[in-house]
């Protein structure tokens, strides 16, 4: 009798198999962990930014003395779809007549203060829905235009007294939606 010392081809088939077969699991197991992480990270960071954005939008909202914007009293409103956008009078600063505008660029949420005045008296503000002498409409001054949000998806205001602002965010394949009502304290 021989007495050999090596692998025959069949034991090294069979833990080539074993091997390709735990490599194949762990591969699976990291590829599952590394999904679930960034999965959790990006439902995270949607409702940071879900947070960030209706903090923003609640004070603006409270404090304002007049919605330039028409609501419609319901979400399901036949005659007014719910906007995706806002303009407000800034209820913060009572000497000047501005207003805040929230609207989506794309999947960003941009607040904007704005002015309204007359061509023929750069200086003086007035009302947005102001017309002069001859009819005509009041022109538009940005004074400041700022990001607020990425990653939305939707947004809808209806309402008279109770304001609700229906908020969608997505990113990757999470979708996180976020609704809040509240009353205007000067309105």
């Amino acid at each position: 009798m021989k007495n050999s010392s090596g692998f025959t081809l069949f034991e090294v088939l069979i833990g080539i198999t074993i091997g390709s077969l735990l490599l194949g699991l762990v591969l699976s197991i990291y590829s599952l962990t590394v999904r679930s992480l960034s999965n959790s990270q990006n439902r995270a960071e949607l409702a940071n930014n879900s947070r960030i954005i209706i903090d923003r939008l609640t004070r603006d909202l409270r404090q304002t003395r007049q919605i330039a914007t028409s609501l419609p009293t319901v979400a399901n409103d036949p005659n007014l779809a719910p906007p995706n956008g806002i303009e407000v009078q800034d209820g913060h600063d009572i000497n000047a007549i501005r207003y805040v505008r929230y609207y989506l660029s794309g999947t960003n949420l941009k607040r904007q203060i704005r002015e309204y005045y007359f061509a023929a008296e750069p200086d003086t503000l007035v009302t947005f829905d102001a017309v002069d002498d001859f009819s005509n409409p009041a022109s538009v001054r940005i004074i400041e235009d700022e990001l607020v949000g990425q990653y939305v998806i939707g947004l809808a205001f209806y309402g008279i007294n109770l304001i609700t602002v229906e908020l969608q965010l997505n990113k990757g394949q999470i979708i996180h939606t976020t609704a809040t009502q509240f009353y205007g304290r000067n309105l």
